[in-house]
């Protein structure tokens, strides 16, 4: 068995003239959380729907769980869970409806996980899905696609249209826990502060490709902000790495995607007073490469 739950190579889809996802060569191991950030048209959503069937790459290759997501798609769906951004589900149909049906369709439902999920989530089991808010129709597929027991949850924007406290309960307490229990974890979303509480692996994607792949812990120990004081005007300089470079009279802010020690030796020659270098969050870190990383 592989040790990677979804790899694509050379990932390519254009819509007429547009390129949304240019060769975008993913790699997520088994067992992680994966955060797949980018600014809205970035491309998540495009390569969510190709990692799932639902589009056709115009190039490049996809595997997701060892199987190819259109000629195998019965196969990949078995073990493979998906909520979209926007979920539909038949209207007539209560909670306890979709409880029974997920019981009758897959063979891993867990009914009592399920019935966890539905009161933590608070969704009230004999209203019809039609009669949902968004949110709470959201909170329904959340429970459907749980309580199946995949081995892979592939999520797009999983907490749109919940409140704070559920969504952070769902990222700290549902999300965790899977990524814990092996279950690998891939989704999209807007809240960094979200994504950096769970995730163990970060991809970044900005206008189609993907600029950034790494484990969280390795890319917030390379990423760092060295902020360098001169007594005058600071020489041309420009660092290895250098995503970003800002000025401020004497002082200047670099941003560095690969630091180490050796980074700050043209700093300290070129009559710098002094070199701070500061850890980033992954905020920080994401508005650094889609501004500067990209070029």
């Amino acid at each position: 068995m592989s040790d990677v739950a979804i790899s694509t190579s050379n990932l390519c889809r254009r819509f007429g003239r547009v390129t949304a996802v240019q060769e975008v060569s993913l790699s997520v191991p088994r067992g992680s959380v994966y955060g797949y950030l980018g600014r809205n048209g970035a491309g998540k959503t495009t390569t969510i729907q190709m990692l799932m069937g639902l589009l056709l790459p115009d190039t490049g290759t996809v595997s997701v769980m060892g199987f190819d997501p259109v000629k195998q798609d019965v196969a990949m769906k078995r073990v493979v869970s998906y909520v979209p951004e926007r979920v539909q589900m038949p209207e007539w149909m209560t909670v306890k409806g979709l409880m029974n049906f997920g019981a009758g369709v897959h063979p891993n439902w867990d009914g009592r996980l399920a019935e966890e999920l539905r009161a933590r989530l608070e969704l009230p089991a004999d209203r019809k899905l039609g009669q949902l808010s968004r949110g709470m129709l959201g909170k329904a597929a959340l429970m459907a696609a749980l309580a199946s027991r995949p081995q892979l949850l592939i999520l797009d924007d999983p907490t749109m249209g919940l409140d704070p406290l559920v969504r952070r309960e769902f990222m700290e307490s549902i999300v965790a826990a899977l990524g814990e229990a092996g279950t690998t974890v891939f989704f999209s979303s807007h809240i960094l502060e979200d994504v950096e509480r769970v995730a163990d692996w970060i991809g970044i994607l900005h206008e189609g490709r993907l600029v950034v792949q790494s484990s969280l812990d390795e890319l917030q120990t390379k990423t760092r902000r060295i902020i360098a004081t001169f007594q005058d005007a600071m020489p041309d300089l420009t660092l290895p790495g250098m995503l970003q470079h800002e000025t401020d009279g004497r002082q200047h802010v670099f941003l560095v995607s690969d630091f180490s020690e050796n980074i700050l030796q043209p700093l300290h020659d070129a009559g710098a007073l002094s070199v701070k270098v500061e850890g980033m969050s992954l905020e920080d870190i994401f508005v650094a490469y889609v501004r500067g990383g990209a070029a």
